[in-house]
Parts: structure tokens; sequence; C-alpha cells
């Protein structure tokens, strides 16, 4: 039993072969996706796609989430400043109503969050305030969020800057740390709440990522969960190739042997996380 907590079925990459794909997850194990919106658009295909695609397979079950990614903040600059926020509510709203329309299908606010790559202030900016009005949503659906953070370290090696500010703004609230990439000081924070689930993906395959693999070795695998972040980022076996969710048994393995621990209990414990954070 897997739980693939982050993938993007809809993906245009997967059209072709999209249920060769499922039926090789399900080969691997993998007896759950969580397919993940990010935007108000994708959220619905998310949605569609669960409720009406992937329903009715035996043994195998499919979530969707409601959010709008950090870089979707560039289209609200594009307007005039006053309007930010009210084109930030209207697509708040949108999401809401995603959810009410299946709030049993929907367990999950995200991917949102903060990414601070070759952002300049106005942009960071805008990211806060979205960031900021998901985490109200998920307060008052009372749904954990799925927090995507990447810090831009092209000229400092230790920045720290984005997941300071994402730990901060999340508070107590419940979240996943998607595609983690804390460095060792995010990782020690992390380690002294008692909300947040951490998510590894191949990342932590990739061989300049030895303070992933360190992570992974220090957190407790009760706040551990797995992800694939498909079609991006496959395990470094399958560098260059679209990635997919049956690629997870590959990530439940590496954490295994990291942990020194059997690959069973990776998967019987990170499943049993996920359940619980989603409510699933």
């Amino acid at each position: 039993m897997l739980i693939d907590t982050h993938a993007h079925l809809y993906w245009e990459s997967f059209k072709e072969d999209f249920d060769e794909v499922i039926q090789r997850s399900i080969n691997a194990g993998v007896t759950t996706i969580i397919n993940v919106g990010v935007d108000v658009e994708l959220s619905k295909k998310a949605l569609k796609q669960v409720t009406e695609v992937l329903r009715n397979i035996s043994n195998f079950t499919t979530y969707s989430t409601i959010g709008i990614h950090p870089h979707e903040a560039l289209r609200y600059s594009q307007g005039k400043l006053s309007d930010v926020g009210v084109s930030i509510q209207k697509d708040i709203e949108g999401l809401e109503q995603i959810y009410l329309s299946a709030p049993t299908k929907v367990v999950a606010v995200g991917e949102c969050g903060l990414d601070y790559l070759e952002a300049d202030e106005k942009q960071k900016d805008l990211q806060r305030q979205l960031f900021q009005a998901q985490i109200d949503l998920a307060k008052k659906l009372n749904l954990p969020l799925i927090v995507h953070c990447r810090d831009d370290r092209s000229n400092n090696p230790t920045n720290c800057e984005a997941w300071d500010e994402v730990l901060k703004m999340i508070g107590n609230q419940r979240a996943i740390l998607h595609c983690y990439s804390g460095l060792p000081p995010t990782t020690k924070r992390v380690l002294q709440t008692t909300n947040l689930l951490v998510s590894f993906a191949a990342t932590i395959t990739y061989p300049k990522n030895e303070y992933l693999r360190e992570a992974v070795k220090i957190l407790p695998i009760e706040r551990i969960v797995l992800e694939t972040d498909c079609p991006f980022l496959p395990p470094q076996s399958k560098r260059g190739q679209r990635n997919e969710p049956a690629n997870i048994k590959e990530i439940a393995q590496l954490v295994a042997d990291l942990k020194g621990v059997t690959f069973e209990e990776v998967a019987s414990q990170t499943t049993t996380n996920a359940k619980t954070i989603f409510s699933i």
C-alpha cells in the first residue's frame, strides 16, 4: 500500500497513455493518488478527473485538491495594484465553490506557498498575499495545506528566506511540506512542530542532494509522506523521462534504506500518515 500524495494527472503529457499509467501505478502497489490543483481551472479539472474518469477502479482511490501555485501570482501583477486583493478573493471564492461541489473528494488546499527563485520584491509580496488567502481558506474549510516552497540559492547556497516565511505564515495550521527542500536549520525547526508532515519526492535520489537524504534520516517516519510530483522530477534512474505515480516505489525503497527499516514499514507508516492528515 502506497499513497502518492502529490501528482498532476491532468497534465498533457499523460494524455496519450493515461490508462497504462494508472495500471502501472496499481501494479506498483499504489492504492491512492492525490491529484493536486495549481490554479482555479486546473483544480476543477483535477476534481473532474477524480469524480468521473478515475472512479470505480477496484482497490484504487483518488482525491483532489484546490490551490493556486505561487507562480500564478504574476497574473495578479498585470492589473491595478488596488485590484489585486479583489482578484485574489475572486479566485479564492472559485476554489471554495469547487470544494463545495464535492467536499468528500477534495482533501486539501494547495499547491500553494512561496517560490522566491528569481522573484523580485513585488512578486514576493503578491505571493505572500495569495498564500495567506489560501491559508485562511484552509482554516475556514478545516482542510490541511499542501505547501510549495523554494528559496533562491543561486547566489547564497544557505538562503532560507522563503522557508523561514512559510513556516511563520503556516503557524499551527496542519500542512504537508511538498517536495521538501529545506536545509538543516529548516529541518530542525520542522522537528520542533507537531502540525507538519514532510513530503519527499524523487529529489532524494539525486546525487547532489545529500542534505535531503540526511533529512530523511533525521525525521521520524511518523512525520513523512511520499510523492512523485509527476509528471515532473523523475528518479535519478529515469532522469530525462516523464515521471509517473508508479515511481513512488523507488522513493519508498530509498527511504527504507536510509532509515534502516523494511520497505513494508515505510509503505505502511507513510500511508497511515497520509490518511490521517487528509482524513481519508
